[in-house]
């Protein structure tokens, strides 16, 4: 049985190349049929400007006002920063207190503070039980986050665990109830956003505030220096 016969595919015809219009490059590159790349051009001035104008509108104005909005939806209360607080070194014992804080909660004071010790350093060990005779935990698991300075050392926010464990220690120097200081704890805690983003938190500079606000200006409680 013998095939159809297969086509020979032999070499395509030379040809001279053609001419083309000056715009095209004047002369097809040799052997490609092709037009030789035009040389570059910059854009026009008004091409450049609408972009530019274009990109100014989309990051400088409706990227901000997008986020303002959406931040003003899902946090109100801290979206324009008004109502945002700074640590305080609070010492009463009456009251709840905050993390360590590296810089002794002075924000403009110029020094840039200690440098936290490393994981395997034996110091951090002994500097994490002065901590915790400080707090006066004894007997008890200590959160970790009250016993690990915060990274701006201005943190005013613990973690419910934080400020569950002190309730005892606040109790017996503010003469109040173990139970009338779980109700405000609980009622100070911040959920995540929309239930997932970020960790449930306690602002402990507004619970404070809270308590000294309900006992009255008489009650000797503020958020002054006294020692430890």
């Amino acid at each position: 049985m013998s095939g159809a016969p297969t086509p020979h595919r032999g070499a395509r015809p030379h040809r001279e190349p053609r001419e083309l219009s000056p715009e095209l490059g004047g002369e097809e590159a040799p052997g490609t049929g092709l037009a030789p790349d035009p040389p570059f051009q910059w854009p026009s001035g008004r091409a450049l400007f609408a972009g530019l104008a274009l990109l100014i509108l989309l990051a400088g104005v409706a990227y901000p006002y997008v986020f303002t909005v959406a931040a003003e939806t899902l946090t109100p209360a801290t979206a324009t920063g008004a109502n945002i607080t700074l640590g305080e070194n609070i010492t009463n014992p009456a009251l709840f207190w905050l993390r360590p804080s590296l810089i002794d909660f002075q924000p403009y004071s110029g020094a840039g503070g200690e440098v936290p010790y490393g994981p395997v350093d034996p110091a951090l060990y002994n500097q994490t039980e002065q901590y915790i005779a400080e707090y006066g935990l004894k007997n008890v698991s200590v959160p970790l986050n009250l016993v690990s300075p915060s990274a701006s050392g201005l943190d005013p926010d613990v973690t419910p665990e934080a400020a569950l464990v002190q309730i005892p220690r606040v109790a017996h120097f503010s003469n109040l109830t173990q139970s009338v200081l779980l109700a405000w704890v609980d009622a100070a805690i911040v959920s995540p956003v929309a239930g997932f983003l970020g960790p449930s938190y306690v602002d402990i500079i507004a619970l404070d505030q809270t308590m000294i606000a309900h006992l009255g200006a008489s009650t000797p409680l503020d958020l002054g220096m006294t020692s430890r």
